[in-house]
C-alpha cells in the first residue's frame, strides 16, 4: 500500500523523532557514567543534540536523494564517491560553524576562543573524528531504512507489472476463440431463414446468448460455473445445428454446489472436438462429455472420433489452453491428451473457487 504524500511527511517526522529521543537518551547515559565531563543543563542536552541531528538529517537526505542513485549506477560509481566525499565534509563543516557560531554562545559556556573559517577548513582529523564519522554512522539507520522501503516499493511494483501482463495474456488468449465458427454459424442461421424455418429464432437466440456472454460476462477474472455450462451448451447446440444428424452430442455434467471458475476454460476443448472430429469426419461423429465438479476440483472428459491418418492442422486450441492452465494453476492442473483406436480423449482436471 503506498502512502500519502501528507502520511510520508508524517512518517519522516515520527522517524527522526523517535532518533531523537534515542540521541537524547544516549547522551544523558553517557553524561552520568563520565564524572570528568561538563555538567550540562537538559536545555543545554537537547540544543546540543538537536545541532547534532540536523547533520545527521541532512547527510541522510543528502546520500539517499543524491548519492545513492549514481552508486547504483555503475557507470557513474565513481561520481558517487566523489560527490559523496564533498559532501559529507561540506556538511561536517557546516556542522562544525553551527557548533562554534551558534551553539556554544547559546549554551554561554567558555570553550575558549572561537577557530576562524580558514582554520576549521583545515581542521581535518577533528572533523573527521568528531563529525564525520559520528555523522555517518547516523545516517546509516535512516539509509537502511530508505532502502528496505525502497525495495518494498519496487517489489510490489514489478508485481503490479507482472500481474498487468498475465492479465492482459490472459485477455489475449481468451480472446482467441475459433472465428470461424461464429462465421459458420450465421450462414446456418441465413440457410434457415431463407427456408423459413421455425428453428431460426431459437438459433437466433442461442447465438446472442453466445455472444452476450463472450463480450460482456466474461470480463471478471473469475465467472460462475453454471454460466460457463450454459454457455457450452449454446455452443453445443449451434454446433450440432450445423452437422445436423450426423453429429451426436452425449453432455452431461453434475457439481456438489456453486463454484466460479476462470472464464472460457473449458471451450477450448469442446471447440478442438468440432475442428478435429466433426469436421475432419464425413461419415457419423459421436461427441462424449462428462462434467464433474466436486470437493473444489473441476473434472472435464472429452471424447470424440477421429479418421485416421488425417493431416492435423496444428491450433491454438489446447495449446491456447495449456498456456491458461500454466498462468492460472502453475503445477496443479491435470491435462491429459490420449488418441487410441480412432478415439480422441482430453481429461482435464483444476482447482476450483
Amino acid at each position: 500500500m503506498q502512502l500519502k504524500k501528507g502520511n510520508r511527511y508524517i512518517l519522516h517526522i515520527l522517524f527522526w523523532l523517535v532518533i531523537y529521543i534515542v540521541y537524547f537518551t544516549q547522551y544523558m547515559y553517557n553524561e552520568r557514567s563520565d564524572s570528568a565531563r561538563h555538567q550540562f543543563s537538559a536545555y543545554d542536552r537537547s540544543l546540543t543534540v538537536f545541532f547534532h541531528l540536523l547533520a545527521v538529517i541532512a547527510a541522510s537526505y543528502f546520500i539517499t536523494i543524491r548519492v545513492l542513485p549514481f552508486l547504483f549506477d555503475r557507470k557513474k560509481i565513481i561520481r558517487g564517491i566523489f560527490e559523496l566525499c564533498i559532501g559529507i565534509y561540506a556538511i561536517a563543516i557546516c556542522s562544525r560553524l553551527s557548533v562554534i557560531y551558534v551553539l556554544e554562545p547559546i549554551l554561554g559556556g567558555n570553550f575558549g576562543k572561537q577557530e576562524s573559517i580558514p582554520q576549521i577548513l583545515g581542521q581535518f582529523s577533528i572533523l573527521f573524528k568528531y563529525y564525520i564519522i559520528s555523522i555517518v554512522s547516523g545516517a546509516l539507520p535512516f539509509i537502511i531504512f530508505y532502502l528496505l522501503i525502497d525495495r518494498q516499493r519496487i517489489m510490489r511494483t514489478q508485481v503490479e507489472i507482472e500481474k498487468e501482463k498475465i492479465s492482459a495474456r490472459l485477455d489475449a488468449l481468451k480472446a482467441q476463440i475459433n472465428p470461424h465458427f461464429l462465421f459458420n454459424t450465421l450462414n446456418n442461421i441465413y440457410s434457415l431463414a431463407v427456408q423459413q424455418s421455425a428453428e431460426t429464432a431459437p438459433t437466433i437466440d442461442r447465438l446472442s446468448q453466445l455472444l452476450d456472454y463472450l463480450l460482456y460476462r466474461c470480463n471478471d477474472n473469475y465467472v460462475s460455473l453454471d454460466n460457463e455450462i450454459q454457455f457450452l451448451r449454446n455452443y453445443l447446440d449451434l454446433g450440432k445445428m450445423r452437422f445436423g444428424n450426423r453429429l451426436s452430442i452425449q453432455f452431461s455434467h453434475e457439481t456438489d454446489r456453486p463454484y466460479t471458475i476462470a472464464p472460457l476454460l473449458l471451450v477450448p476443448v469442446i471447440e478442438n472436438m468440432f475442428k478435429h472430429g466433426a469436421e475432419q469426419t464425413t461419415g457419423p461423429a459421436v461427441f462424449s462429455i462428462s462434467l464433474k465438479a466436486d470437493n473444489n476440483q473441476l473434472t472435464l472428459i472429452a471424447i470424440n472420433n477421429f479418421m485416421p491418418g488425417e493431416n492435423k492442422v496444428p491450433g491454438i486450441g489446447l495449446s491456447n489452453l495449456k498456456q491458461r492452465l500454466d498462468i492460472l494453476f502453475p503445477g496443479r492442473y491435470i491435462l491429459r491428451v490420449v488418441e487410441r483406436n480412432e478415439i480422441f480423449e482430453v481429461k482435464m482436471q483444476v482447482p476450483l473457487v
